[in-house]
């Protein structure tokens, strides 16, 4: 069985690399080079996913078995004058992949995003109506939508938050707290953005459970609270033993963002829990099972 991983070098793909290796044989696609031990039999191609017949014909020579799409463009201000390559990435690919997949007959999973949401309201149900705010947020939309209504074998799922252990990461909230407060530097951490973030170890095990049950549809995952991203560092910081007295709470609007962020966000995960048998654990629970994680590589 083959595993064909889209941003293979990414956080959740690393995860996902973790879940599925010793069943399938991976095939990674990034814009980089591979970043995975050569005793690990992952195979990196380098394309850029924009380019239609190339990755079309890449599809057909590797012939996945499955195909599991996390790259995105994924800086939600600089979309905001990148608004093309936005849509690019996150609208046109998506579609381009679910139909390419339906035509080969191909199960596709692809990963969307809470902000889909206008966060006015949160937490949101799968069955929530959505309405995205901001370029980032409408390409990401499109996408799933685009996906959607494809016609093949197709699951999206939405985390929020995501968060995890990896390596080479560009981007790590967890990692970059640790980091800040073991050098006892204080953190300024916006106390009005709620939601329940989404540990990527377990969503692996969540896309794991998606592909035995063949369950496409739309699904939802993150912790058991819904809490402010302040709250969620001070979490962070009584897991590792480190002090929390250095992060500082401050609004959103403080940041002077170019974008808009949803602020009432999170997920329901009910669905998840009842249709896929996926226990719905605490922020608390995972923080500890990500500090053994780290603790064991």
């Amino acid at each position: 069985m083959r595993l064909m991983i889209t941003g293979i070098n990414g956080l959740l793909s690393q995860n996902l690399v973790q879940e599925f290796s010793d069943l399938y044989e991976i095939n990674g696609i990034d814009l980089n080079p591979g970043i995975y031990p050569a005793d690990q039999n992952i195979q990196v191609t380098q394309l850029d996913l924009t380019h239609t017949s190339e990755l079309a014909k890449h599809l057909q020579t590797s012939e996945p078995d499955v195909l599991i799409h996390t790259a995105a463009y994924t800086n939600v201000d600089r979309a905001e004058t990148e608004r093309d390559l936005a849509f690019a990435v996150n609208a046109v690919v998506p579609g381009e992949l679910a139909k390419l997949c339906r035509d080969l007959d191909i199960p596709l999973i692809h990963i969307s995003t809470d902000y889909v949401f206008s966060g006015d309201s949160g937490p949101y149900a799968e069955i929530s109506s959505c309405d995205p705010q901001g370029s980032y947020a409408e390409s990401k939309y499109a996408g799933e939508q685009a996906v959607l209504n494809c016609g093949g074998q197709v699951a999206v799922v939405r985390p929020n938050v995501m968060y995890g252990h990896g390596v080479q990461l560009k981007s790590s909230f967890v990692a970059w707290l640790i980091k800040e407060l073991q050098q006892g530097r204080p953190v300024n951490i916006v106390d009005d953005q709620y939601n329940n973030p989404t540990y990527a170890r377990r969503l692996a095990t969540v896309i794991h459970q998606i592909l035995d049950k063949k369950a496409w549809d739309l699904w939802h995952f993150g912790s058991k609270e819904t809490v402010s991203r302040y709250t969620f560092a001070l979490n962070i910081a009584h897991t590792f033993g480190l002090p929390s007295g250095l992060i500082n709470a401050i609004s959103t609007v403080e940041l002077n963002q170019s974008a808009p962020r949803p602020l009432r966000s999170g997920l329901i995960c009910e669905k998840v829990k009842q249709e896929l048998d996926v226990p719905i654990l605490s922020i608390s629970e995972e923080l500890e099972l990500l500090k053994e994680e780290m603790n064991a590589s």
